[in-house]
Formats: structure tokens, sequence, C-alpha cells
């Protein structure tokens, strides 16, 4: 037993003792061949691009391929992300829509907007007057009787007809009884009597098919700007 106890205390320092003993190492005796390279041979090395190390890399990136780059990353999110995805194609047919619109409106001279309402908007009409009524009409008559009893509504229709007249007999516009005011108004095109005629053409169609109404004022109004019209239209 108590040679059992001497073992256990006395082992540990048996393999201290072995630890602490220096580790002998071999000495290299391997034959060092030392290279070196001439100054001819080095200098000619320099002059090679290839070990230019102090030239700054040139960016092989051009501004198109990042635009090109940013687009496809663009769409890359866009059709990643559900909603944005769902917002794109609502925008695509917004504009789908008002490129639809607005070649009906073309279609249809100008005139969508008024195929929906009756009153207070501008109206492209036929003026059903015959040929020998629109060259042999007095208006100035006509005009007088519609003034003496307060008829200014067909005040302004005379006065929008006898217009048509002058045009016709300048002949700025060519007068065909199956023709609207707005063929007169782009026949008329840019002719320094156009934007007068153009405001008779408002001022009528309301008066006339938009349930305007109007006074001994409102008249004026209108004779005035007529007034200015057949100014320019005589120059």
């Amino acid at each position: 037993m108590i040679a059992k106890l001497l073992f256990i205390f006395l082992f540990p320092l048996t393999v201290t003792a072995q630890d602490s003993v220096p580790v002998q190492f071999q000495p290299d005796s391997s034959e060092v061949n030392v290279r070196t390279i001439d100054a001819q041979t080095l200098e000619s090395l320099t002059d090679e691009d290839v070990f230019d190390y102090n030239e700054v890399a040139e960016n092989p990136e051009t501004l198109l391929s990042r635009i090109q780059q940013w687009f496809i990353q663009t769409l890359q999110w866009i059709f990643d992300n559900p909603w944005a995805s769902t917002i794109i194609k609502f925008i695509f047919f917004v504009i789908f829509g008002l490129v639809f619109v607005a070649l009906v409106n073309h279609l249809l001279g100008g005139n969508l907007t008024t195929s929906f309402s009756k009153k207070n908007a501008r109206q492209s009409v036929s003026l059903n007057v015959a040929e020998s009524e629109l060259s042999k009409t007095d208006y100035d008559e006509l005009l007088q009787r519609a003034l003496a009893e307060n008829l200014y509504r067909d005040a302004v229709r005379i006065l929008y007809l006898k217009a048509i007249q002058q045009l016709n007999k300048k002949e700025l516009i060519a007068w065909k009884p199956d023709k609207t005011n707005h063929d007169y108004l782009r026949e008329l095109g840019s002719h320094p009597s156009g934007s007068f005629f153009n405001k008779l053409t408002t001022y009528y169609e309301y008066v006339e098919y938009g349930d305007f109404k109007i006074d001994k004022s409102g008249f004026e109004t209108v004779r005035d700007v007529y007034h200015k019209f057949q100014a320019r239209a005589d120059s």
C-alpha cells in the first residue's frame, strides 16, 4: 500500500523532468545557391508595360454600360417586387388609355367631350343653310329685326352666319352644307381672322346648343368680337 502511494506522488515529478529536457535540432546542411540578374536584363524588364505597377488601370466600364446595368437592375427589382410590378402595369394602362382617348378625339375632330354632354359644351354642328340662302340672305336686315324684338339668341346666330358668308365670299373657306364650324376653323388655319372666328364659334355654340342665356350686354360682347373678326377678314 505504501509502495502505491509513493508511485502516485513520484510519477508526476518524473514526467515533468522528462518534459524539461531541451529539444535538439539538427543543423541545415543543404547548399544555398544565390542567383542574381544582370543590370541589362533588369532594365529591359522594367521597360515592359506589364511590369509598370505605377500605371493606373483604366475603368473598363463606359457610361453606356453603366446605364445598361442600371436599367437591367431596375427591371429586375421591379419584377422581383409584386407591388412595383402592379404600379408599372397601372401606369402602362393609364398611358394606353390616354393614347386611345386622344386617338378617338382626333377621329371625332376634337369634340370627344361634347359627345357626352349636351349643355355648356362646344359642339361641332353642321349649319343647315342652303347655298342660295347663304349667298343671298340679307343678314343685316335679319339682325335688325331680331334686335328690335330683343331676340339676342337669334341675333348671335345671325352674326355667326354673316361671318360664314363673309369668309365664303373672300374664299377663305369653301362653304358646303355638310361641313361643320370646326371644319371652317381648320380651313382658316393661321389667318389673322382665325382667332376671332374661333371666339365667335364659341359664343355661337354655347348660346345655340348649350342653353346659355344671353342678354343685351352679352350680345354686345359678341358683336364686338365680330367687328374685330370683320376687320381682319377684310384686311
